[in-house]
């Protein structure tokens, strides 16, 4: 099954939805794609409700180190973005094994839905205050410039995103 990945760089936001079992290969290439993208210092939302792995702690740790390292252009005083894992509370031993490899070093929680992650998010980075406020009026989910990834085992294609209407 696909994971499914959208860059935000104006509002500094990376959202990942994973469906059906998902191979290491498809965790690796989503991890690189982020590697790549240089989104360090981005919020993440990573849905995985829909989802499931089959995957050893060492496996989650090996993950959480690429993105520990992540990007030539990152360096160790760059800053990583927080993590809201949307998880099923009877399934969420990849999100629990990889909160306890990163041991603290980025802010992780996990929620039962968008709302609450979103919310938990919206207060980090009020917390964090940074030096660009977004244009007035507009949301993570109506920039015109983000970008979608659609990962399908060893397979990517970009995916055209539209933009929303207001009704």
């Amino acid at each position: 099954m696909p994971v499914y990945m959208e860059i935000s760089r104006l509002y500094r936001t990376v959202t990942i939805v994973a469906r059906g079992l998902i191979s290491p290969d498809e965790i690796r290439a989503t991890a690189q794609e982020l590697a790549d993208a240089n989104v360090r210092a981005f919020a993440k939302i990573v849905e995985v409700t829909g989802a499931s792995t089959a995957w050893t702690p060492d496996q989650v740790g090996k993950v959480a180190a690429m993105f520990a390292g992540q990007g030539a252009a990152s360096s160790a005083s760059d800053k990583r973005g927080p993590i809201a894992f949307i998880v099923d509370p009877a399934r969420n031993s990849f999100a629990q094994a990889y909160a306890d490899q990163t041991h603290g070093d980025v802010p992780i929680k996990w929620f039962q839905s968008l709302h609450q992650a979103r919310d938990w998010l919206k207060r980090i980075e009020h917390e964090r205050a940074t030096a660009v406020a977004p244009p007035v009026n507009l949301t993570p989910w109506s920039d015109p410039d983000r970008e979608g990834l659609m990962i399908r085992g060893d397979r990517q294609r970009e995916v055209r995103i539209k933009a929303l209407d207001a009704v």
